[in-house]
């Protein structure tokens, strides 16, 4: 017989995610001198003008302090990330969450049928955010954007808010009020206004999966496919 996972109870919450949060802006900030001298980039360069070698140096401290809080917050206040946050995978999350996150992505664009008729909002406005990443990447950049946006991200990111964020929220308000209320928080942490519907309802997606399965491994590979037909798209 298998050994079973031994429980602990759980004493981690929203201010462990918080602190998450606080801490990956903290440690962007903190070690941006070093980041900005490895690529050989003056501090006052403006964001927008950055390499996409800096850009992608950033996300290590700002990934870091985003992973580490949950993972560290599991271990020392309940039973570890698989027991916790469900951060486990089967073989067959991988061909359903691929395909859950492609549809997803067209899913989102359709959000936006009615907002490109009735508005003076334009497809470059709605994508300026991600087009400024992929106008930057070039031969080997292309595989350092890959790397960030759609391997690190996904993981990364579904760690920390369909675990940490969405089961502190469901312990506090039940698994519906969980799904909305972290699908809400993902999109705005994104600090993109126009890109909030298409992140709230990937959000939704991801969520669901998470809290229907017990798992996060449909979620990351929904995630991967989300992010890779986006920059996908950009590239061409």
């Amino acid at each position: 017989m298998a050994a079973e996972v031994e429980q602990h109870p759980v004493r981690w919450g929203l201010g462990d995610a918080a602190l998450g949060f606080v801490l990956a802006y903290v440690l962007t900030i903190v070690f941006a001198p070093v980041v900005y001298k490895l690529t050989g980039q003056s501090l006052d360069t403006p964001s927008d003008q950055l390499p996409l070698r800096t850009i992608a140096l950033q996300q290590v401290p700002f990934y870091g302090g985003m992973l580490a809080v949950p993972l560290f917050a599991s271990r020392r206040k309940g039973s570890g990330p698989v027991a916790d946050f469900g951060l486990r995978m089967q073989w067959a999350d991988a061909p359903k969450g691929l395909l859950i996150g492609i549809v997803a992505q067209f899913a989102a664009n359709a959000l936006y049928l009615p907002v490109l008729w009735w508005t003076s909002i334009s497809t470059d406005d709605i994508s300026k955010p991600a087009r400024q990443l992929t106008d930057k990447a070039h031969g080997a950049g292309v595989v350092l954007l890959i790397l960030v946006v759609v391997v690190a991200a996904p993981i990364v990111e579904e760690i920390f808010f369909r675990g940490l964020v969405l089961r502190s929220i469901e312990r506090r308000m039940g698994t519906r009020w969980a799904i909305v209320t972290s699908s809400a928080l993902f999109g705005a942490a994104h600090f993109e206004a126009l890109q909030f519907p298409a992140l709230f309802l990937f959000g939704l997606v991801a969520a669901t999966l998470a809290t229907r399965t017990s798992r996060l491994g449909p979620g990351i590979w929904a995630h991967v496919a989300f992010n890779l037909v986006a920059v996908s798209a950009l590239l061409q």
